[in-house]
């Protein structure tokens, strides 16, 4: 199929049905073309034609739906886990003080980390302790990111703060996100970061093992 036929397919999937004449002014092609197309559509039975007074109406069938709904996943998957250059940093593991479950386990945030960050987090988080000025420079690009907000809340006389959230990819094989507590008792060189998974385990990591991570916004 032409290139110019999943502009078609886009079309037509905005609306029930629209003429070729109409069409092909949405696009910016020929009448003639958008007619070679649309023969080459029906033969794939990608869509179908209705004849009347004005010309012929097209609308999209359920096949037309199935391959957009294709080509939108395999570019998800291509923009979500793109090879290009972006940010990225690394460090070595360290061992944490235990908080990092304690604050994921609270119902208020862990609800939250579900339905903004897409995947229900291990209670914990893995501490990375930044390897040099360069890797610093990079968590400094990274703040500057529009990060997901994890809204704060009251819990009795306790006031617990927002965290900054980081979409990320931890050594090029799980997804997660840096966390930044509003507060937060980790010098300004350690990150913690938060997965689906136990990363020690999954990852076979253990204390001082270098750690990457790369932001996948």
């Amino acid at each position: 199929m032409k290139t110019d036929v999943l502009d078609i397919l886009i079309q037509l999937a905005k609306r029930r049905k629209i003429t070729t004449s109409s069409l092909a002014r949405k696009i910016g092609s020929s009448q003639q073309t958008i007619s070679r197309r649309i023969r080459e559509l029906e033969r794939h039975g990608m869509i179908e034609r209705e004849i009347c007074p004005k010309g012929q109406i097209i609308t999209l069938t359920g096949d037309g739906r199935k391959f957009l709904r294709k080509k939108y996943m395999e570019l998800r998957e291509v923009m979500e886990f793109s090879k290009e250059p972006g940010i990225s940093f690394g460090g070595n593991l360290v061992s944490g003080s235990g908080e990092g479950r304690y604050y994921v386990g609270q119902d208020e945030y862990f609800i939250q980390f579900h339905e903004k960050l897409g995947f229900r987090p291990f209670l914990g988080t893995l501490n990375v302790r930044l390897k040099s000025i360069t890797d610093m420079k990079a968590k400094s690009e990274m703040e500057k990111v529009k990060p997901i907000v994890i809204k704060g809340f009251k819990k009795g006389n306790r006031t617990f703060g927002d965290i900054r959230c980081y979409p990320c990819v931890i050594n090029r094989k799980i997804k997660g996100a840096v966390v930044i507590p509003e507060r937060s008792h980790h010098p300004p060189d350690v990150l913690e970061i938060l997965s689906p998974v136990y990363l020690r385990k999954t990852l076979s990591l253990k204390d001082n093992d270098y750690v990457h991570v790369e932001l996948r916004p």
